[in-house]
């Protein structure tokens, strides 16, 4: 996590680590991915719609773009896996930790499957 801030405190973006890979949104239009034990570039990820939220757990990165899309990408190679469209209004951002992707709106977490994208249920609040 201090990595992470330090990241964001440098480009001025959001980010998530977990394992060796950290997920940095450069610009809406880019996504960077980090070697997390000595910053080294391995890439990035260009997601359609722009990127509003990065979540990463070290084998998946979901990044939420402005369409409440949420795009999966392998974390290693940065190849695409697969979409979700959640419903359930406006959603705020997304994060993934043991290969599941938690989605956020107003008053609404839904939870997916990390690689495969399948949906595991929601919580009100």
């Amino acid at each position: 996590m201090i990595r992470c801030f330090a990241l964001f405190l440098l480009i001025s973006a959001t980010c998530a680590f977990a394992g060796d890979v950290i997920a940095v949104i450069k610009s809406p239009s880019t996504v960077y991915r980090l070697k997390g034990s000595n910053g080294a570039f391995l890439g990035q990820i260009q997601p359609s719609g722009g990127a509003i939220s990065v979540g990463c757990d070290g084998d998946v990165i979901a990044v939420l773009n402005s369409h409440g899309v949420i795009s999966r990408y392998n974390a290693a190679t940065g190849a695409f896996i697969g979409q979700n469209q959640p419903s359930g209004g406006p959603l705020t951002d997304v994060q993934v930790s043991g290969g599941v992707m938690i989605v956020r709106s107003a008053h609404v977490a839904s939870r997916y499957n990390a690689r495969t994208g399948a949906f595991l249920g929601q919580s009100q609040f």
